[in-house]
């Protein structure tokens, strides 16, 4: 054989290594699908800022996040918009899932749909967990308790009592979990009582989503991370504006820590000497408009208060979104904070949210 043949040869078989290699590793990842209304489309938020695009962030490179989520769109077969017509579910059916998580009932809740049709909920619930199970991918399918809704809200007719969701959907749903013995996720109990994570009343802030991306994530993988929560420690040198430390541990993106002093302000919790924790997944969103201020910022633990180990660093501009990054090892800590190390920072952060066990 010609060398310039050989060479031809020898070219095509990396060619085809490359693609087999490509090939291998996009199946190799986890592939989420997030079936729902306008709870999971991410009404008025951003795209990053949905719930699946938050999941998918903390999920990581090993898994692909798809929302499927239609807005107005009901569980019900019978309904005035449902879901079983839409191009997304026909799309979620062919996208290969590994998981399937299915978000619906605040849509079947109107009057107008329960009223007449809700004693098909169940039925058609259960069908279609059955259509996802039936698939090649065999996903483990999710079924979820759906957020609550508040008054007032901007479709008082559409959603005129919240008592419908816990009274008529999720005891619905608790029989569709029980009938398939699904494995759930339990987005109603967060919310309870949480009107300041519902923009509208019906649809989930940023910080809502989040919640919701967070409950996901600990199903999906059964990681079971929570929120480490303490006492606030900070650098002492004061605030302004009204817009103290404590700011960054409120679950309020809207709110954030404004230091006094303009370099190496930072904000952090004590969780106690008897309730030291490993750190997993580090959480954040800077404040609205000043988003460079975080560059440069450092994410710290302690057991002293003196000796600080840094854990990650904010390389370049967040975006308004929850940002992540991953912890590995499993050092006990008691002292955990944010370092606002740029110049002229001012400590400024809207949200640090510490994740672990």
């Amino acid at each position: 054989m010609p060398n310039v043949a050989r060479v031809r040869l020898f070219q095509l078989s990396l060619t085809a290594i490359a693609v087999l290699a490509s090939s291998t590793y996009a199946r190799a990842a986890t592939v989420v699908a997030c079936v729902g209304d306008s709870i999971t489309a991410g009404y008025n938020l951003s795209g990053n800022q949905s719930y699946p695009s938050q999941l998918g962030s903390m999920l990581g490179s090993a898994y692909v996040v798809k929302n499927y989520g239609v807005s107005g769109t009901t569980m019900l077969k019978n309904g005035n918009s449902p879901y079983w017509g839409t191009s997304a579910y026909s799309s979620s059916l062919t996208s290969s899932p590994n998981y399937v998580l299915i978000q619906f009932g605040t849509n079947d809740s109107k009057p107008s749909n329960w009223n007449a049709h809700g004693s098909e909920f169940v039925g058609d619930y259960e069908s279609m967990i059955a259509t996802y199970q039936g698939l090649s991918t065999q996903p483990t399918v999710m079924p979820c308790f759906i957020t609550p809704y508040f008054l007032p809200n901007p479709w008082p007719t559409d959603f005129p009592d919240p008592s419908r969701i816990p009274n008529l959907i999720e005891p619905a749903i608790q029989q569709v979990i029980t009938d398939t013995a699904s494995p759930s996720i339990d987005n109603y109990t967060p919310f309870v009582g949480q009107s300041q994570w519902f923009g509208d009343g019906i649809h989930p802030t940023v910080d809502g989503a989040h919640i919701l991306a967070r409950n996901a994530y600990n199903a999906v993988t059964g990681a079971n991370l929570t929120v480490l929560t303490g006492v606030n420690i900070n650098d002492g040198g004061g605030s302004s504006g009204g817009n103290p430390a404590t700011a960054a541990f409120d679950i309020n993106s809207t709110t954030y820590y404004d230091a006094t002093r303009a370099t190496g302000a930072w904000t952090g919790i004590d969780l106690g000497s008897a309730n030291t924790k490993t750190l997993r997944m580090i959480s954040y969103t800077p404040r609205s408009g000043r988003e460079t201020r975080m560059v440069g910022g450092i994410f710290q633990a302690s057991n002293d208060l003196i000796n600080w180990t840094t854990l990650g660093t904010v390389s370049s501009r967040p975006a308004d979104t929850y940002s992540v990054i991953p912890v590995n090892g499993a050092p006990l800590y008691r002292y955990l904070r944010y370092y606002s190390a740029g110049s002229n920072s001012h400590g400024n952060v809207a949200e640090v949210e510490f994740l672990g066990n």
